[in-house]
């Protein structure tokens, strides 16, 4: 971290709305009420058109227990998979769009398909319907993603923590303890993930090294690593000073910066109002490039940490293009020399997300500072 997007031939942005109209995010619905038992169906819509798998979420006015399934949803224009209870209440279904196609999902839940603990029916129905388009994706396919829909530690299948420099302090002057398998500072919950840094110091635990800050560096190495394509994170940052968030990727081989390194998204700690993305190689670094510092850009981003965000890369033979929203802002080219200190791109690289605090882009941290958060609603990793 020093360390998603598309590309010039059209942005891939995979983003979800309501067409209803609701302007986007998990808390848009469509509520339409019952004499005594009513349900609200929204989705995780952030765009115009989805692209990729939607999350509907139901929520009824009371709790109906047993009596809701996803044998009640009616789905039509897409494939209807992982049904989730949250509680007697909330549920979510993911449905997926079909490929290369262009349509509207609809979800329905017909009148007197569940009943709350007394005995009351819905006793009208309730849809919601997506649009989407999924040509903008052909020759593309979705090989990894994580879209947080169980609570709790993260899916250990596809994270891990990096942890081993706590004893000894980490690298740009950082503050933090990255802790391992603490939801205090990182859990998924209703759909995403939270990576949260804290002010406290964690003296009990065998590798700490006296740092007064908590947070976590969340890893997919040795779970998943890829040699290009599209990658897309959603997130929000946190707006406290002194947090220094980053979504960016490392090459597997584990050399820095021999292998090179892919900021995503970095957001220093005094200016919450833009964000950087930056390419680090052996000839450009902010440490010893014999070609000079990290090749990187930075665009404003007024809300970046009361939003969520489309943090993009598209990552090809060719070229490297950093872009947030559909809107490249960065792009970094192969020389087409075989110089491999200024392209080592072709070889895997695996992605990270976290929280630093203070250090060379954290900045001062505030002495008020008691704990803040970025939240993630979905990695998705796509590959022609």
């Amino acid at each position: 971290m020093r360390g998603s997007t598309v590309g010039s031939q059209g942005l891939l942005v995979a983003a979800l709305v309501s067409l209803w109209g609701c302007g986007g995010g998990k808390t848009d619905d469509l509520s339409v009420s019952g004499p005594a038992l009513a349900l609200s169906i929204g989705s995780n819509a952030v765009g115009t058109t989805a692209v990729a798998p939607v999350t509907f979420s139901f929520e009824w006015s009371h709790d109906v227990g047993q009596s809701f399934t996803a044998d009640d949803v009616e789905v039509s224009g897409g494939t209807p998979s992982d049904w989730r209870q949250i509680d007697g209440s909330r549920y979510t279904l993911v449905v997926t769009p079909h490929a290369s196609d262009a349509g509207t999902i609809t979800v329905a839940v017909p009148a007197g398909r569940a009943s709350d603990l007394t005995g009351h029916t819905n006793a009208l129905a309730t849809q919601m319907s997506q649009a989407y388009d999924t040509r903008s994706l052909a020759g593309w396919r979705l090989v990894w993603s994580d879209e947080f829909s169980v609570d709790g530690l993260p899916d250990s299948s596809k994270w891990d923590y990096d942890t081993y420099r706590n004893s000894i302090g980490w690298f740009n002057n950082e503050l933090q303890y990255y802790a391992r398998d603490r939801t205090q500072n990182a859990q998924v919950s209703n759909g995403r993930l939270i990576i949260t840094a804290r002010k406290e110091r964690l003296t009990a635990a065998s590798d700490y090294g006296n740092q007064a800050y908590t947070s976590a560096r969340l890893v997919t190495r040795g779970k998943a690593s890829w040699t290009y394509g599209f990658v897309e994170v959603r997130a929000k940052t946190p707006c406290s000073a002194g947090t220094w968030p980053a979504i960016w990727m490392l090459g597997s081989g584990g050399r820095w910066p021999e292998d090179g390194e892919i900021d995503l998204m970095e957001q220093n700690g005094w200016n919450k109002t833009a964000v950087s993305g930056t390419v680090h190689t052996r000839a450009y670094n902010y440490f010893n490039g014999s070609l000079g510092v990290g090749q990187g850009a930075t665009t404003r981003l007024d809300n970046a940490c009361n939003a969520f965000h489309n943090y993009q890369l598209t990552w090809t033979p060719e070229r490297i293009q950093i872009g947030v929203d559909g809107l490249v802002y960065k792009v970094f080219d192969n020389p087409g020399d075989g110089d491999r200190t200024r392209w080592p791109f072709d070889q895997a690289q695996y992605l990270i997300l976290n929280i630093a605090m203070g250090g060379d882009l954290g900045g001062a941290v505030p002495a008020q500072f008691t704990a803040d958060q970025m939240e993630v609603d979905y990695v998705r990793v796509y590959q022609r």
